[in-house]
This record gives C-alpha cells, sequence and structure tokens, in this order.
C-alpha cells in the first residue's frame, strides 16, 4: 500500500471513528454537530472575541472596511484576467506559465507539505472569518454563530449573520462585509511577505536536503531530510542549477566531497538508473534553496520557519483572490450582486448569471489545463 493510499485510509477510519462518537456521545451540547465527513463547531469563545474587538478601535476597522472594497474589486478584475490570460496563451501561444491545481492533500500535495498547509489554512481561515465578523458588527449586522468547521480532509470556518439584518443595509455597507475577508487575507500575506524578507537572507547558501534516492551515495553517507548542501568538491551550490551544471561534469564512480551543515562527507557517485553514462548523488526533487536566518534560528528551524511563512504566503493570498471569484458561495458572488444593484432587476439577473457562468468556466478551463502540464 502508497502512502497516500495509507493516508486515505486512515483518514477514513478517523472520520468512521468520529461519527460514531457522535452518534453515541451527547456532543451537541458542546456545540459540536458530526455528520459524514463533515464537523461543525460552534465557538461561543470566537463569538465574544469578534464582539470583544469590534468595540476597540473602530475608526481604524471602519478605514479597513471603506479600503476593503477597491481591494475586493481590484482582486475580482485580477483572478478573471489571470484565468482568462492563462486560457488564451494555453491556446494561441502554447504557453502554461500559470497553472490551476486544487490542493488535494495526498494526490495533488505531497504529505510532506500537509502540516506547513494545516497551519496556513487555519491561520487564513481564522484571518478571514474574523475580519468578515468584526465589519459586520461595525456595520449593526448581528452575529448568531461562529467557529470551525471540517469538510473531509478540509478544515473551514463561518461566521453566521442574521440574514434579514444584512439585506436591509445598503449595497456599499453590504460590500464591506463580503470583501473584508479576502481583503485581510491579501494584507496579512503580504505581512508575511514583509517577514519572509526582513528575518532571511535574499540570497540563497545552498540546498535543503528533502528526499534522497534509496541505497544512493547520500543515504549511504548519512545525508538526508532537512540536510544542508553547501558545496560540492568546494563548489559553491545555491541552486538546481548550480547542481545540474555540476553534476553534468561528474561521471559515475567518482569522488566527491558533501559539504553540508554536519560537516563534509566523501562519497563515490553512482550510475544513473534512466541513463548509464550519467553519474548521480541520489538528491531527489523538490530541491529547496537554502535561506539562512538573519537572527540565527539555526539549520532545521531557519528551514521550518522559512517553509511555514512561505506556506502561509501562498495560501493568504491565494484565498484572498480566489475567493473573490464571482461563483456562488464565495464573497465574490455576493459582492458581484451589489455591484449590479443600481442596474434594471431583470438585467441585474442576467448579468449576475452571465458573470457566474463565465467564472466557473475559466475556472474549470484552468484547472483542466493544469492538471494536463
Amino acid at each position: 500500500m502508497s502512502r497516500e493510499s495509507l493516508f486515505i485510509f486512515l483518514i477514513l477510519i478517523a472520520w468512521l471513528a468520529i461519527y460514531l462518537l457522535g452518534r453515541v456521545l451527547p456532543l451537541r451540547r458542546y456545540g459540536l454537530d458530526i455528520k459524514p465527513l463533515f464537523i461543525k463547531y460552534e465557538s461561543k469563545w470566537f463569538k465574544d472575541l469578534l464582539r470583544k474587538y469590534s468595540e476597540r478601535q473602530k475608526v481604524l476597522w471602519k478605514a479597513f472596511s471603506t479600503i476593503s472594497v477597491p481591494l475586493g474589486l481590484g482582486l475580482m478584475l485580477f483572478i478573471t484576467v489571470f484565468l482568462s490570460r492563462n486560457i488564451v496563451e494555453a491556446f494561441l501561444y502554447r504557453r502554461r506559465e500559470a497553472t490551476v491545481v486544487p490542493i488535494i492533500p495526498g494526490l495533488t500535495l505531497d504529505l510532506l507539505w500537509l502540516p506547513y498547509f494545516l497551519v496556513a489554512v487555519l491561520t487564513a481561515v481564522f484571518v478571514h472569518e474574523a475580519a468578515h465578523g468584526i465589519i459586520a458588527l461595525i456595520e449593526g449586522v448581528n452575529i448568531k454563530s461562529a467557529g470551525l468547521l471540517a469538510l473531509a480532509i478540509f478544515p473551514g470556518g463561518f461566521v453566521e449573520v442574521e440574514e434579514e439584518e444584512i439585506n436591509r443595509l445598503p449595497p456599499l455597507s453590504r460590500m464591506k462585509i463580503f470583501s473584508a475577508g479576502s481583503s485581510s487575507n491579501l494584507i496579512f500575506g503580504l505581512i508575511t511577505l514583509l517577514l519572509i524578507s526582513t528575518l532571511f537572507s535574499s540570497t540563497s547558501s545552498g540546498i535543503v536536503v528533502i528526499n534522497v534516492l534509496e541505497n544512493a551515495p547520500l543515504q549511504k553517507a548519512g545525508i538526508g531530510r532537512w540536510d544542508v548542501i553547501y558545496a560540492l568538491n568546494n563548489t559553491r551550490i545555491r541552486s538546481q542549477h548550480d547542481l545540474l551544471a555540476f553534476m553534468s561534469n561528474v561521471k559515475p564512480g567518482d569522488r566527491l566531497v558533501v559539504s553540508t551543515n554536519r560537516g563534509d562527507f566523501l562519497i563515490v557517485s553512482a550510475r544513473s538508473p534512466e541513463d548509464e553514462r550519467k553519474a548521480i548523488i541520489g538528491i531527489l526533487s523538490p530541491y529547496l534553496p537554502y535561506y539562512p536566518s538573519l537572527i540565527g534560528f539555526g539549520y532545521f528551524w531557519d528551514i521550518q520557519v522559512y517553509l511555514t511563512l512561505q506556506w502561509l504566503f501562498i495560501v493568504l493570498v491565494s484565498v484572498a483572490i480566489f475567493n473573490m471569484l464571482p461563483i456562488p458561495m464565495l464573497d465574490g458572488d455576493k459582492f458581484l450582486q451589489c455591484l449590479f444593484e443600481g442596474a434594471a432587476k431583470t438585467g441585474s439577473k442576467v448579468l449576475k448569471r452571465f458573470f457566474n457562468a463565465l467564472s466557473l468556466f475559466l475556472l474549470i478551463a484552468n484547472i483542466m489545463l493544469g492538471l494536463r502540464v
């Protein structure tokens, strides 16, 4: 059984156990609603936290909500242009510089990255829903419930408001609420990027070993995951390009000195399984550049903190952008409806359905292109 198959099997077993516990124990009184492959947790603590912080710095929150409207509109235009451009370049110019692939742990996401991904998703969900809730309270809308949820292997969150109250608001007030989540994700994403550039060197000083080939030279020498390779035979290796350029001049059986964060190791290059004329040392993709921290976390924690912040940036910005697509169930759809409210009633519905269908087509077409890469 492969690692991915085992992961899926264990997830299903865990969900079966959770569902059976939900049927036996009175968990609803604690705010837990458990269904097959679905958990919803209503948190009084989260709801009280939103009320607490909505009463502080109201001027700041109002300024943020005002800025979030043009930010939300900009994100909507950006994702529409981005997806459209991908399709045009793929079919007219045969270029696929950017791809859209859904993140599915165990399928499109290696399980190695799952902890970083989950930390990033939970942070993005908290920031997103907190912004929705606080701005809703600022606009005078009552919050019915708030909390976390999980669907299969995907965590999420929710802030449930009084629908009648939000429907009575003017379009601009509703747009502030609907755009607040994505805008907060974008702002925190940019803050994360600033942290990365502040805490870490902008120049790579080596390559992080993630995977090694079994029984290959690196594994035999005791070099493995999270080790950092600085040089081969005193030739600096800062990137995949440096590594490939060096190995192009190496022959099977050559002796190499591998300089790492744990010292120097003497290895003998082996023959490539694909081409016996080529030499390998046994390092496998992905090839991660090592960026040392400027405050001295240490090799291991340099890598862990950098990867966590990198995943946080990717997820925050991705959620900010894609959530503003005008597709039903996303904030972009509600935002678009507010934009069209000034038009005639019939024309507004037709325009909204057109952009819903266009956005759905663009998303599906881009995913299909991405899966073909």
